[in-house]
């Protein structure tokens, strides 16, 4: 992690929020679809053949890194 780089995305974060505050966004609706294609992401990969669990877990990992999602430090080698 570096720190100035963590202060400038809450910045820009702040900034983005302050200006959006007339700006009418179904919370819900939007969390419900992501959460929806991450879902369909992650199942279809459980669905595979893919016979090695660890080549599993790393491609679910994939998904969570590609979706900006925390998945935790257990996997983070």
């Amino acid at each position: 992690m570096n720190i100035k780089t963590e202060l400038i995305k809450s910045s820009i974060i702040d900034k983005v929020c302050s200006r959006i505050t007339d700006f009418e966004i179904d919370e819900s609706k939007v969390a419900d679809s992501k959460a929806i294609e991450v879902l369909a992401e992650i199942q279809k990969i459980l669905k595979s053949d893919e016979e090695d669990d660890f080549l599993i877990v790393d491609s679910i990992v994939e998904v969570f890194i590609k979706h900006n999602l925390d998945f935790g430090s257990c996997h983070d080698f």
